[in-house]
């Protein structure tokens, strides 16, 4: 039976729409609800706000006694009015396991890439240059991401949050596809499913970023901003292909170097300010010198502690 708050579909928020979804759906209700969806722009925010909420909730699974086997709870009953839906919806779908204990290391080298298998069925991809450290607990599924990249395709369990910290801020999520890039200066979340919650250094201050959106939380920033994403050029990686469209050459060879042993760097600021497009194979150092010299009429010269890109005059002025 449903509840009298829920019979008006014009009345309806974004919490009471999570929750009488929760219970299950049909085709009406979808049209009723897309119908919402299109009614204001926010209402889509206002809902993935909903879910995610839901989602990341540990407190109602840490209430829940803790059995050897796998269970599901379901008590209807216990739906009440606005106020009550967030914590409600986490105890009708809290599913509680136990996890191994253990914290377990990975790393890649220079142009190393890696897939992993976790415990729980969820895939990792390491891209070249990349460490983290992966803990299941009881209540959680965390990764300690130190440096790199990696994509993460997470299995769906809403009382074990999936997180990604990082030393600059966190990515929270139950079971979606998601992007992860960190440097010393920033962190870079790309949503290729479903929604991450992306958070700074101060709880509670974080952005939901839905599919086809991105996240860059600047250190030292509080929040994150989001944008949408160009997945193609963000994924690249996967099938070894680095993009760059009208980017400056300094930070297409910065993100080519992570591919590479030795460092690529610009002779001067007037090169390392040249707008490049192009799509390379990652560490092809031959197709880099190739495009460098088609476009621009650059070298290439392996110089002490890595590779200097210069042009012709200068290359030949530095020839003794």
């Amino acid at each position: 039976m449903i509840a009298p708050w829920l019979r008006n579909r014009r009345d309806r928020t974004a919490a009471e729409w999570f929750a009488l979804r929760l219970g299950g759906t049909n085709a009406k209700l979808d049209r009723q609800f897309n119908t919402w969806l299109a009614e204001n722009p926010a209402h889509r925010e206002e809902y993935a706000l909903c879910e995610i909420t839901w989602e990341v909730s540990q407190d109602a699974a840490r209430e829940i006694p803790q059995p050897t086997y796998r269970a599901r709870l379901l008590d209807r009953a216990a739906v009440g009015r606005r106020a009550a839906v967030f914590a409600t919806a986490a105890a009708l779908a809290a599913t509680v396991w136990f996890w191994p204990s253990a914290t377990r290391s990975f790393a890649t080298a220079a142009g190393e890439q890696r897939t992993l298998i976790l415990e729980d069925g969820s895939r990792v991809t390491l891209n070249t240059r990349t460490r983290i450290k992966v803990h299941f607990g009881r209540h959680t599924r965390e990764i300690a991401l130190d440096g790199g990249e990696a994509f993460f395709e997470v299995s769906r369990d809403a009382s074990h949050p999936f997180t990604v910290r990082t030393p600059i801020g966190s990515a929270r999520v139950v079971g979606t596809r998601f992007n992860v890039y960190l440097d010393e200066h920033r962190l870079s979340v790309t949503t290729a499913d479903g929604s991450v919650l992306v958070d700074g250094p101060i709880p509670g201050n974080g952005v939901v970023v839905a599919a086809g959106s991105g996240a860059e939380l600047r250190a030292g920033a509080a929040r994150a901003t989001v944008e949408p994403a160009d997945l193609t050029a963000a994924l690249g990686w996967l099938s070894g292909r680095l993009e760059a469209n009208n980017a400056p050459l300094a930070d297409v060879l910065r993100d080519f170097s992570r591919y590479t042993t030795l460092p690529i760097r610009a002779a001067t600021p007037a090169i390392a300010q040249l707008r490049v497009s192009a799509v390379l194979r990652t560490g092809d150092l031959e197709a880099l010198q190739a495009t460098l010299k088609d476009a621009f009429g650059l070298e290439m010269e392996r110089r002490e502690g890595g590779y200097l890109v210069l042009d012709r005059k200068e290359r030949e002025a530095t020839v003794p």
